[in-house]
C-alpha cells in the first residue's frame, strides 16, 4: 500500500521502531495497552519476503501482546505459520470478511492465550472495486451477529483475554453492530464502543 501511494518500498529503520515503542510506553507502564495489531493486506503472501517481514514483526514486538492479521490463503495453507505465531505468543486474528479463493481459511488455529476478532463486513460486491469507505458498507443482521457471537463464545473458552472489533465503519455500522454483539454476549452496557475488551480471568 505504501509503495502504491509513494512509488517507493517502505523502509522501517530501528529509529522508527524505537520512536514507536517510546510513544506507547506510558500505556505499557500504566497497564492500559491492550494489544498491538499487525494487519497485513490480502496481497501479503507467504513467500520468502512475507516470511522475512512476519518474522521481523513478531521478533520486534514480541514483548507486547501481539495480534497478527494475515489474509492470504497461503498463510493458512502452511502449518508453519501457526507454529511461528505460537512460539512467539502472537495471536492469529480471527476475521470475518467476504470469502474468495485467495482468502485465508475461515477457521484459524488458536496460537496464544489472547484471541483477537476483527469483523470487516461481507460486502463482496464492493470488496475489490470499492474505496476505503464503500468496501465496509455492510451492516450485519442480528442473525449474523448471533452467528459471530457463537464463535466468540466458543473460542474465548480457550483464552484468558479477548478483543472483539467491528471494522464495518460505514455510517456508524460498526458501533451499531458492537451494541448488537454486546446484547448477544449478554455483556453489561458500560463503555459502549466499537471496541470491547473481554477480561476472561
Amino acid at each position: 500500500m505504501y509503495k502504491e501511494a509513494t512509488g517507493e518500498e517502505a523502509v522501517i529503520s530501528q529509529r522508527d521502531v524505537d520512536i514507536f515503542k517510546q510513544s506507547i510506553e506510558p500505556l505499557v507502564k500504566y497497564g492500559k495497552l491492550g494489544a498491538l495489531l499487525a494487519q497485513f493486506p490480502p496481497s501479503f503472501k507467504n513467500d520468502s519476503y512475507g516470511k522475512q517481514i512476519l518474522n521481523a514483526v513478531v521478533r520486534t514486538f514480541g514483548q507486547y501482546r501481539l495480534a497478527v492479521e494475515l489474509r492470504h490463503r497461503s498463510w493458512s495453507d502452511d502449518k508453519e505459520t501457526a507454529t511461528l505465531l505460537r512460539e512467539n505468543y502472537a495471536s492469529w486474528v480471527q476475521i470475518d470478511e467476504p470469502k474468495f479463493k485467495t482468502s485465508v481459511a475461515e477457521d484459524l488455529p488458536i496460537t496464544a492465550d489472547m484471541i483477537y476478532f476483527r469483523f470487516h463486513g461481507r460486502n463482496a460486491e464492493m470488496w475489490w472495486k470499492g474505496n476505503t469507505e464503500t468496501r465496509y458498507k455492510y451492516l450485519y443482521s442480528q442473525e449474523e451477529v448471533n452467528e459471530l457471537a457463537d464463535k466468540v463464545k466458543s473460542l474465548t473458552e480457550k483464552a484468558k483475554l479477548a478483543f472483539v472489533l467491528f471494522n464495518n465503519h460505514w455510517q456508524g455500522y460498526a458501533a451499531r453492530n458492537a451494541v448488537d454483539m454486546q446484547k448477544a454476549l449478554q455483556l453489561p452496557f458500560k463503555d459502549i464502543g466499537t471496541q470491547k475488551q473481554l477480561n476472561l480471568e
